[in-house]
């Protein structure tokens, strides 16, 4: 069944999903607690709270039948307290999805997990792949952990592939202006230097969204099952990120360091899983990244 409901496809990522998706001839069914603002056409869209589990029986009638459904849905907090808010992600993360796959009649043919690097928490060694420790410090990364494993386990009992995949720092046009790419290109369209905190050699892994929503689509079409790394696998510091940015706005500009050291972590991945698995591999790089969300403004 060429049938796809995206489930959180209002969103940064879900928006790219979608249209991803309809490009290679799915029928989307979005459902999301809120409309798109840029409705495709073709695009179905059933409006529904997935954080109300009283919703989610009726929310997947609402869906019909489906030969895939891509989960989406989380709320991305950097704490890493467990507090008041892990009965949400724990609610919107592993709860929801549950409920919403057990309600599927019939089962989908493929369940793709949108989950996270943080899963492993601090890394023991780089880069980090797939057979990596599972200690996460934060109860995001937790709840997504716990996701996983719930949902590996529902989906073998109903004969469902299941795929999480554990995409890295995601960025691109849409992006929340709090993370520190929009950060950086905000500073240098008003003239004002990017700040770098400390030196700026910390390592990460930043993962343009349109090859996020390519690695979705590709777990769908091989029917994967397993935990996949979704990011480039070429490591690059903050300060790159910075420089590019600059040299986005003219290379008038420079960044600008700040005194106190920003407590970063490395952290990049291994990415021959996906490959291997999936037959991905990220095609997006910096310099073309962020002159995508240049141009979008």
């Amino acid at each position: 069944m060429n049938r796809t409901i995206v489930a959180g496809g209002s969103g940064f990522v879900g928006r790219h999903v979608v249209r991803r998706l309809l490009g290679e001839g799915s029928e989307i069914v979005n459902l999301d607690a809120v409309e798109p603002a840029d409705a495709e056409p073709g695009e179905i869209v059933r409006t529904r709270d997935l954080s109300e589990i009283s919703q989610l029986t009726e929310a997947a009638a609402a869906c019909g039948p489906a030969g895939a459904v891509v989960w989406l849905p989380a709320a991305i907090r950097q704490r890493r307290l467990i507090d008041a808010t892990t009965a949400d992600d724990l609610r919107l993360m592993v709860e929801a999805p549950m409920r919403f796959l057990g309600a599927l009649a019939p089962a989908p043919a493929s369940f793709v997990y949108m989950s996270s690097i943080q899963v492993y928490g601090a890394p023991v060694r780089l880069p980090v792949d797939e057979e990596h420790p599972t200690e996460p410090f934060t109860a995001y990364g937790a709840a997504k952990l716990l996701g996983e494993q719930m949902l590996a386990i529902a989906c073998a009992k109903r004969g469902v592939a299941f795929a999480a995949l554990r995409v890295a720092f995601v960025y691109g046009p849409g992006q929340h202006e709090a993370n520190v790419i929009p950060r950086f290109l905000d500073a240098v369209r008003q003239g004002r230097p990017p700040v770098v905190h400390g030196d700026g050699k910390g390592l990460r892994d930043d993962v343009h969204v349109e090859d996020v929503a390519r690695a979705v689509a590709a777990a769908i079409d091989k029917n994967a099952s397993g935990v996949f790394n979704i990011a480039t696998g070429r490591p690059h510091s903050i300060a790159e990120l910075a420089e590019v940015a600059c040299r986005l706005a003219g290379g008038t500009l420079h960044p600008e360091h700040d005194e106190p050291e920003s407590g970063w972590i490395d952290r990049y991945y291994a990415v021959e899983c996906a490959r291997r698995e999936l037959g991905f591999e990220a095609e997006i790089g910096l310099d073309e990244g962020l002159a995508s969300m240049w141009t979008a403004g």
